[in-house]
């Protein structure tokens, strides 16, 4: 079987990331690395990562100069349904970077694309290839929890402005008339959501039945910083997620399956499960090699694009509610505590009585039926 020739679309931030685990595949001999498009040229010793690949300063040079096997995108989330749609319709399968697309539109228009050119697309929710995950999957699957009665989600970490001014996209709901919707749930903490969905066992591929949040920002940036959402799943699971870029100490995110017989915490960055037996601690599958190996036959792919229709549902419904209601920072009383309170007993923020909790619930229920796709 051939080696695939692969193509990096966006080499910077998160996408240096990509670059290293690239490089690192083509020394191995699993790809030729091919190209990278980027609009800032490489530096130096990113051309060395690089080694004999073109650049090009947009992708469609690239797919028309080296027709690639396979296309990273790691790019802004408002240009990955494009590029994405692109690199399929050159032939290539596709690695897409998390979120999908910034509304479901968008995510509808990418699947489309996926059924009329029978390409693959994995996405890059890349906790999704924790052994912790599977794992715990197996654990809810053997009725070892019980009945799930809710699923529940911290995030606490801090984010300072440097983090907000990285990019013109940063924190924006829209930039130039192009819908951008990044913030806390949807870009930093979407991997708690997107988690809790698959454990829920419904299927991200399966359509929420409804979704409430409420939204606050503490900076100039458009989006929200601190949020809740509570979503109900087709199976029923009431899924909360509180989540804050305002939190002062940090702690790593944790998702926690409350059952009837037992109650287990994964903490998914660090690929730990904890439970009442104790903590376990698990490898994790690089989503790229995940791909590779689907591409020969010899796995399943682990995160899907159709699997990702729940989390970009509530993407969408982000996306629909009111812009979020201004808090000053100092003004964040308690907001580890009530986050915590929060994700433990299935509430939203503006339900816990804090004075700066006062945004009025977006409440959103979709009409959407789940997708087919690989």
């Amino acid at each position: 079987m051939s080696v695939p020739r692969v193509v990096l679309a966006g080499a910077h931030g998160h996408g240096s990331g990509h670059l290293h685990n690239l490089a690192r595949l083509h020394e191995a001999g699993r790809i030729r690395f091919v190209g990278v498009a980027d609009p800032v040229a490489l530096q130096d010793g990113e051309l060395t990562l690089a080694g004999d690949a073109r650049w090009a300063p947009d992708l469609g040079v690239l797919l028309t100069e080296t027709t690639p096997d396979v296309v990273v995108v790691c790019t802004p989330v408002h240009t990955h349904t494009e590029l994405a749609a692109a690199a399929m319709r050159a032939g290539a399968d596709v690695f897409l970077e998390k979120p999908v697309a910034p509304t479901l539109a968008e995510f509808e228009h990418l699947v489309a694309v996926q059924r009329e050119t029978g390409r693959v697309v994995q996405v890059g929710f890349q906790a999704n290839g924790s052994g912790a995950v599977t794992e715990l999957r197996r654990r809810i699957a053997a009725g070892d929890l019980g009945e799930i009665r809710g699923i529940g989600a911290t995030g606490l970490w801090w984010r300072g402005d440097e983090y907000w001014n990285r990019a013109a996209w940063a924190g924006r709901r829209h930039l130039a008339g192009r819908e951008v919707n990044d913030g806390a749930l949807t870009n930093p903490f979407a991997h708690a959501i997107a988690l809790a969905l698959v454990l829920d066992g419904s299927g991200g591929a399966d359509p929420v039945r409804r979704v409430e949040l409420d939204a606050y920002r503490t900076r100039a940036a458009e989006s929200h910083d601190t949020a809740s959402v509570r979503i109900l799943t087709a199976r029923g699971t009431p899924v909360t997620v509180a989540a804050t870029l305002c939190a002062q100490p940090e702690s790593e995110p944790v998702v926690t399956v409350h059952g009837s017989l037992d109650s287990v915490e994964l903490h998914y960055t660090e690929d730990l499960l904890i439970s009442a037996d104790g903590a376990t601690r698990h490898p994790r599958t690089d989503l790229m090699e995940n791909l590779l190996d689907h591409r020969d036959g010899a796995a399943d792919l682990l995160v899907p694009l159709a699997g990702c229709l729940a989390f970009t549902q509530v993407v969408e419904a982000v996306r629909l509610g009111p812009d979020p209601l201004p808090v000053a920072q100092e003004d964040l009383t308690d907001l580890i505590d009530l986050t915590r309170r929060a994700a433990a007993g299935g509430s939203l923020y503006s339900e816990l009585g804090a004075d700066w909790a006062r945004a009025t619930p977006f409440i959103w229920t979709p009409s959407v039926p789940a997708r087919e796709g690989n």
